[in-house]
C-alpha cells in the first residue's frame, strides 16, 4: 500500500473515531453534515473547473486552427 492512500486510511479512521468518540458523549449528532456539505460544494467546483478549462480548450483549437 502505497503511503498516500496509508494516510488517507488514517485521516478517515480519525474522523470516524472522533465522530463516535463525540456522539458517546452527547454532543451534536450532526457532526458529519459539515463534510457532506463540504464533499458536495466540492464536487461542484471541480465540475464547473472542468467545464471552463474544456470551453476554453476548444476556442483556443478553434482559434488555433487544430481540429
Amino acid at each position: 500500500m502505497n503511503s498516500e492512500l496509508q494516510f488517507w486510511r488514517a485521516m478517515a479512521g480519525y474522523a470516524l473515531a472522533r465522530a463516535r468518540s463525540q456522539r458517546a458523549r452527547g454532543g451534536r449528532t450532526q457532526f458529519g453534515a459539515s463534510s457532506l456539505e463540504w464533499a458536495i460544494i466540492s464536487a461542484i467546483l471541480v465540475a464547473a473547473a472542468l467545464a471552463v478549462g474544456l470551453i476554453v480548450r476548444r476556442v483556443v483549437d478553434k482559434r488555433s486552427g487544430a481540429d
